[in-house]
């Protein structure tokens, strides 16, 4: 009797084993099995083996699990046979009760259990279990590779296909999770996130970027009417620090070309011969698009057209690498936008100032939508006119007064953070 109890019970463990470790193998984040597994060793190895032969894997574990599931039902009958004279039972009766008894088992302690501890950290469970687990991977392989050609057989005989189907070991969703959980992780814990984590969450997001978000607006672009004297043109470059400036016709919706300052070396010549043309691209392009375009072309600009053929903005491929890299200081960017916490709540800010960089880093919980990107046009998409200087409006719980603006344009302003009780 007591041997029975022990293959019962080694029989109920091993079954939780390896429904547990199909339910690891399942549910775990590729992206950190990927890291597990260039981190090297012999579980990195054991892992690679796993993910690499995925069918035969979960075919070795549903052997696995069939064979000692088998054994167990052998030891509780075995087990409840001696209750058959005591109760006054049939054979009919006790075998309908060693089944209820024993499902009831097997589903709590060698199903649900196993599952839902295992699934709580599936990547750590994978990495615990690597080792036992492939010792019976070795031992059941070849049961698993003819069970799982009987079976392709036998779909094949039924007309069904049998084609292999590849698990793909990373796909842009689980980057996008597994960075996304770092980042979160990092501010629970009031670290600063890395630049490589920054970086790479920025090449992700690259295949979704469109000329729109990382052009320079229009209102920003340097250029000079193809009538401009060439005294003119050399005080241009002088004043706004351009190596490079576009050329129109009649007004900056039809651009001829742009001019290098290079060409102005040699005062006797026509400089207007020495424009180069210019590319063209919707502003719905996507940036990784427009990047391969200038790449192949050997182009370092663009002019981005809206949908009525007018120019939108400039885009240049410092602009495209920017949105991978970071900020790369050059003659076409200003200086950076004010951003000042003056304490008690209060900010003095730029209108250019970005609302998703003023969330993370102020955590001001600004409405971030797709039709404005800065403060100054989230206050214009909201109050659907520009505030005069001097003038404060309440937007949500901040109050915002308007320090310094030009004629189309609010340059500095100051943010109050309402206090919830005023609201």
């Amino acid at each position: 009797m007591e041997i029975w109890i022990i293959v019962t019970l080694v029989s109920l463990l091993f079954s939780g084993l390896f429904s547990g470790a199909e339910m690891a193998f399942v549910t775990s984040d590729r992206v950190r099995v990927e890291i597990d597994v260039k981190q090297g060793g012999i579980i990195g190895r054991v892992l690679r083996r796993f993910y690499a032969n995925p069918q035969f894997f979960i075919s070795s574990i549903l052997v696995g699990n069939n064979i000692v599931l088998v054994i167990y039902g052998m030891g509780a009958a075995k087990l409840l046979d001696p209750l058959q004279e005591p109760l006054g039972i049939d054979d009919g009766t006790l075998l309908l009760m060693q089944t209820i008894a024993s499902t009831i088992v097997i589903i709590i302690t060698g199903e649900f259990l196993p599952k839902t501890i295992f699934r709580i950290n599936p990547n750590a469970s994978m990495r615990f279990i690597a080792i036992p687990i492939f010792l019976f991977y070795i031992i059941l392989y070849p049961i698993a590779m003819l069970a799982t050609a009987i079976s392709r057989g036998l779909m094949r005989l039924f007309g069904l296909k049998s084609d292999q189907v590849e698990i793909k070991m990373i796909s842009v969703s689980d980057l996008n999770d597994y960075l996304e959980d770092t980042i979160d992780s990092l501010h629970d814990q009031k670290e600063t996130v890395g630049t490589e984590v920054k970086m790479f969450q920025n090449a992700l997001d690259f295949s979704n970027t469109h000329l729109r978000d990382c052009m320079i607006p229009r209102n920003e672009i340097v250029a000079a009417k193809s009538d401009i004297t060439y005294d003119e043109l050399s005080k241009l470059f002088t004043s706004s620090g351009r190596s490079k400036i576009l050329i129109y016709r009649e007004d900056i919706d039809d651009i001829i070309g742009y001019i290098h300052v290079s060409e102005l070396f040699d005062p006797t010549s026509d400089w207007r011969k020495h424009i180069k043309p210019v590319l063209y691209a919707p502003e719905a392009l996507l940036a990784n698009k427009m990047m391969r375009r200038l790449l192949n072309e050997k182009r370092s600009m663009a002019i981005v057209v809206d949908e009525f053929g007018g120019t939108a903005g400039l885009v240049t491929l410092e602009d495209l690498v920017e949105e991978i890299f970071g900020d790369i200081q050059d003659e076409h960017d200003k200086a950076a936008p004010t951003a000042r916490d003056l304490g008690g709540g209060i900010y003095e800010f730029s209108g250019r100032c970005e609302i998703a960089d003023l969330n993370d880093t102020y955590h001001l919980d600004i409405p971030e939508e797709d039709d404005y990107q800065t403060l100054a046009g989230y206050i214009l998409h909201s109050t659907g006119a520009i505030p005069e200087k001097g003038e404060t409006i309440t937007l949500g719980n901040l109050s915002i007064e308007v320090l310094r603006k030009s004629a189309a344009r609010l340059e500095l302003l100051r943010v109050t953070r309402i206090p919830s009780d005023e609201q």
